[in-house]
């Protein structure tokens, strides 16, 4: 029995931008929609959102602090870090 796994990154330019960041920030670099998630280093997701590239995200609701930001699109999934200052 094979074990399939998944497709972990992209060809894909996706850039966050600006990071740090204090109130919010944009996702570019992916065509048309993604699913946008925020989880902390305990892998509990704080954000999770449908967006489109150059959408703006808020980070009003989460403290300051370093998290990882995963991107979904339909060509794989991508990781970056976020820093919330």
């Amino acid at each position: 029995m094979t074990k399939i796994e998944p497709q972990i990154s992209t060809k894909e330019k996706i850039r966050i931008y600006p990071n740090p960041a204090s109130e919010s920030f944009q996702v570019s670099g992916f065509e048309g929609n993604a699913k946008f998630f925020i989880s902390d280093f305990h892998c509990r997701v704080l954000l999770k959102q449908d967006i489109s590239s150059e959408d703006l995200i808020s980070l009003k609701s989460i403290p300051r602090g370093v998290y990882i930001a995963k991107i979904i699109t339909s060509n794989g999934i991508e990781r970056r870090k976020l820093e919330k200052k």
